[in-house]
């Protein structure tokens, strides 16, 4: 009977259905991409001169958690407004931006002497200009004046093309040049009935600010000021010379251009004063 009751059992079983596996939900497979590059930047001429390095590449990411990518930026040599050294940058060494031109000036040149210094029937043996200050003529003092033709050469150096690329100064205009100028005039005039000689010398700096550039021309507003020395057979004098003018160059190439200016001038000293139109006429050549 326990024979037959095992067949019965195992037939029974073998017509049941197998158990079915349980499904289970696939688990999301997450895909990212990164791409990496590096980039190197080492900017030439004027910009290599002031810059810094970065230790370490800086990374700029972009895309999605998902899928994202990365790009390594790496800056050897970049131009900082606030690490710009404080001297002036040096021109580039092929070139040297000096323009030589030619002044003439037709200036009133007005003297002051002490009224007690004039005494009749004597001649003069001490100076009437005197430079033992800068401004500020005798109270009793006469006036004698003159309009003599002086003329002379004027230096300009470039000693900075664009101020507004410095942190201080960015408030100036794009391209507002600063310029070193020296200048020599020479002369004769007339002053209290005693003809003489006359030569002033002049040094300086001079501000360039751009008003058009039209084709190969340049229209500059220019302002200049600095110390001067006033040389004549009736004394000397120590004072003040400045201008502010019109400035037009044209260039016919980078290197090579023709320049006209012209500027109210300005002397002052204890006891003379000069002050008039002066226009410079010359050449650029840079080399």
């Amino acid at each position: 009977m326990s024979i037959f009751t095992a067949i019965v059992w195992l037939a029974a079983a073998a017509q049941e259905p197998p158990e079915v596996p349980v499904t289970r939900r696939a688990r999301p497979v997450r895909v990212q991409s990164e791409v990496r590059i590096i980039i190197e930047e080492t900017p030439r001429e004027e910009y290599e001169y002031d810059h810094y390095e970065q230790e370490q590449p800086v990374e700029y990411r972009s895309g999605t958690p998902g899928v994202g990518s990365g790009i390594w930026y790496r800056t050897v040599c970049r131009p900082q407004e606030e690490d710009r050294p404080i001297f002036l940058r040096p021109p580039p060494p092929s070139t040297l931006p000096l323009t030589l031109t030619g002044g003439i000036s037709l200036p009133t040149i007005t003297v002051t002497a002490s009224r007690s210094r004039f005494v009749s029937g004597r001649p003069r043996n001490d100076p009437i200009i005197t430079k033992p200050a800068l401004f500020g003529g005798p109270s009793d003092g006469v006036a004698s004046s003159d309009a003599p033709l002086l003329v002379g050469p004027d230096f300009d150096l470039i000693l900075d093309p664009d101020l507004s690329a410095w942190h201080p100064t960015r408030w100036l205009p794009v391209d507002t040049s600063l310029h070193l100028y020296a200048r020599a005039l020479f002369g004769s005039f007339e002053v209290f009935d005693m003809p003489t000689n006359l030569q002033i010398y002049g040094l300086g700096p001079r501000l360039s600010f751009p008003l058009a550039k039209p084709g190969s021309w340049e229209f500059d507003l220019t302002i200049s000021a600095g110390p001067a020395f006033l040389h004549t057979g009736i004394g000397d004098a120590v004072g003040f010379d400045g201008g502010i003018g019109f400035r037009a160059e044209h260039f016919f190439t980078p290197a090579f251009s023709f320049l006209a200016a012209v500027e109210a001038n300005l002397f002052f000293s204890e006891n003379v004063t000069s002050f008039g139109p002066l226009v410079n006429l010359g050449f650029n050549l840079s080399w």
